[in-house]
This record gives structure tokens, C-alpha cells and sequence, in this order.
């Protein structure tokens, strides 16, 4: 093979590559309530619930403490749930399987958002107490 149709081969296939390729981005995520105080929650990212326990998906669980995920984009968006969590003596006191399970237990309101890739890094929600909460 010649150089030339070698290096030829090379760029297709390094092109093919490259278009094949998932994009990720890293996003940083924090949450307060609405007395501007560090609200523990955990990150879901496409409902995936349990892989978000798994990889301890938590912000402020322990301090004021930012939480950064490497997030893939096989589509344009990628659907995140922010899920209120309480902690007791700096551990989650119960990891909730779902949305509704996380605004029942905690007393405070989820939020979601879709996200794309021309999106900030930085992403703060702000947690609301459920309504007829105390």
C-alpha cells in the first residue's frame, strides 16, 4: 500500500471514529433552599436511579460541597432530577428509588432539568419546601 493511500485510510478511519463517539461534558452541580443554605440532594441523570446511588451521586451530603459528573450525551438533551435527600450525623439517612419517594420523605420539592452540551458547567438548583410542608 502507498504512503499516500495509507495515510488516506488512516484519516477515514480516524474520521469514522471520532463520529462514532459519544460527547461528554463535565457539569458541576450544587443546591441551596431558599434561605441560601447548602441543601443535600442526590443527582439523577435519565431516571437512572440506581446508578446514581451506586456512584454516590451526592451534593452536600457532608459540607457545602459541589458535586461534578462526567455526563454523556448520546441525544441532545440528558434529563437531570435533583432529588432532596435528609442526612443525619453527615450520612444520607435513606437513598430514595424515585422522585416520588425523595419529595415524600424529605418534605422539600425535586426539580429537573434537561441539559445540553452549549449548557453552563455550573447548574444550581434551588430546593423548595413541598407545599403543606412544615
Amino acid at each position: 500500500m502507498s504512503p499516500t493511500r495509507r495515510l488516506l485510510s488512516l484519516s477515514l478511519l480516524g474520521a469514522t471514529a471520532a463520529c462514532g463517539s459519544i460527547p461528554t461534558k463535565s457539569f458541576e452541580f450544587d443546591a441551596i433552599d431558599a434561605g441560601e443554605s447548602p441543601r443535600p440532594c442526590l443527582i439523577v441523570v435519565n431516571d437512572d436511579w440506581v446508578t446514581a446511588a451506586e456512584k454516590n451521586h451526592f451534593v452536600n451530603v457532608d459540607d457545602d460541597n459541589a458535586l461534578v459528573i462526567e455526563m454523556p450525551f448520546p441525544t441532545a438533551e440528558v434529563e437531570v432530577t435533583l432529588a432532596p435527600v435528609l442526612v443525619e450525623s453527615g450520612k444520607v439517612t435513606r437513598v430514595p428509588k424515585s422522585r416520588k419517594e425523595a419529595r415524600d420523605y424529605s418534605g422539600f420539592s425535586d426539580d429537573t432539568r434537561r441539559l445540553r452540551l452549549t449548557d453552563p458547567r455550573r447548574q444550581l438548583f434551588i430546593v423548595q419546601r413541598k407545599s403543606g410542608g412544615s
